[in-house]
């Protein structure tokens, strides 16, 4: 999908429109599909914020976000606040559910190497700010091992973008999974290279016959428990 990019912009985003609206009719069955008029705006939020989804993951964790209807939204792992960006402003389109961005910032070297730490905290205000998302995203300076024991909300929407080891990841899910709704989708980022921690937690997942992949798009990955 990337390289649709270099026709002409307003064609392009017609074809990323139809292409997102394609995975997300995989999910529910009330999704629209975004209008130009809304992938333009998204891309000038893109274009100001700092972040390691790509354009088309960044407008499914939008259209993610604003089929949520009840209950909230919860995100691992924020940096400098792309992704919180995209929940936000779909979240504000959508149900006006709040989004909770969960990321300690503290300085931490990731296993694919990448540098975070406290200065990525002043980024991600500044991208809230810039993006009109202050007052719909909620920044939770804590881990999730930390702060999720106190939680008392039902999560509709959680989106897993921190700690990419094995280990890292599963601790992320198994702190949130008792506060999914049942109809609860999970989103998880870096998930489609088979010696991170993501894809083979999904993997694991999907064998115990308890989640099912919903859609893929880029190197995220969707999932949601098994419907009985």
């Amino acid at each position: 999908m990337h390289s649709c990019f270099v026709l002409p912009r307003k064609k392009a985003l017609n074809l990323l429109a139809m292409w997102i609206y394609q995975q997300m009719s995989l999910l529910s069955n009330y999704s629209e599909q975004p209008s130009t008029a809304v992938l333009q705006i998204l891309k000038s939020c893109f274009d100001r914020t700092e972040g390691m989804v790509s354009f088309d993951e960044a407008v499914l964790l939008y259209c993610l976000a604003k089929d949520v209807r009840s209950g909230c939204i919860v995100e691992v792992g924020s940096y400098r606040g792309r992704s919180s960006v995209f929940l936000g402003r779909g979240s504000l389109d959508g149900a006006n559910v709040p989004v909770f961005a969960i990321d300690p910032h503290k300085s931490f070297i990731g296993i694919l190497g990448g540098i975070f730490g406290p200065k990525d905290r002043t980024a991600f205000y500044r991208a809230m700010l810039d993006n009109d998302c202050s007052e719909i995203v909620s920044l939770i300076n804590l881990s999730s091992e930390r702060f999720s024991s106190s939680w008392s909300e039902s999560i509709s929407l959680l989106w897993i973008d921190g700690d990419h080891s094995y280990k890292g990841v599963k601790r992320d899910f198994e702190c949130w999974l008792p506060h999914l709704e049942t109809n609860a989708v999970i989103a998880f980022d870096d998930a489609t290279d088979p010696k991170l921690g993501p894809r083979k937690l999904i993997d694991e997942l999907t064998v115990s016959g308890r989640f099912e992949e919903a859609a893929n798009v880029g190197k995220v990955i969707v999932i949601r428990q098994c419907q009985k």
